[in-house]
């Protein structure tokens, strides 16, 4: 009982509205897999009245768009186009002159050196915290599922294994995450 408690106040700490969703839902059952928090988030998207591309189902855009790999992918990819921004920015002041480069917005050094930086490790870090939290409460559920005997001690070893990943790469991004002043 201690630990679906521990389960469902964790669980309120989360900050992904799609995700705690879906896992709250589920806490209550002992017996929940991965695939039914996929099922969750897909119900939720479902109900939904927003519009979904029609060229992409949705199960597509839960599992691969809304990865933490792709996510992480992306999180560069904004990155470097903040780069590239700030390099014609820079190249664009002798032409256009500092008041017209003012205008436009996100231009001032202060932004381009300190707000970018600080702005996308925001971002990752907010990324791999709710990675390795997410990944803890399945931990700590496999643990209860496995001396329930609900789940093979493999699936509890991939579990631990997933757990213990994600605590990694969240204590590494952490050690190496600084604060542009």
């Amino acid at each position: 009982m201690k630990k679906k408690v521990f389960l469902v106040a964790a669980i309120g700490c989360l900050t992904i509205p799609i995700g705690a969703a879906g896992l709250f839902g589920s806490v209550a059952d002992s017996s929940v897999n991965a695939q039914q928090f996929i099922s969750g988030s897909t119900a939720i998207a479902q109900r939904t009245n927003q519009v979904r591309n029609p060229d992409e189902p949705i199960n597509v855009t839960l599992n691969e768009r809304f990865s933490l790999a792709n996510s992480l992918m992306r999180i560069k990819q904004i990155q470097g186009a903040l780069t590239s921004f700030r390099t014609l920015t820079a190249r664009s002041k002798p032409k256009l002159g500092q008041t017209a480069i003012a205008t436009i917005g996100n231009t001032d050094p202060e932004t381009q050196t300190l707000g970018f930086t600080n702005w996308v490790g925001a971002v990752e870090g907010t990324v791999r915290q709710q990675n390795y939290q997410i990944k803890k409460l399945e931990f700590e559920l496999a643990k209860k599922q496995f001396e329930d005997k609900q789940i093979s001690q493999t699936a509890f070893n991939q579990k631990r294994a997933a757990y213990q990943q994600a605590e990694r790469e969240f204590q590494n991004f952490l050690n190496s995450f600084r604060i542009v002043d």
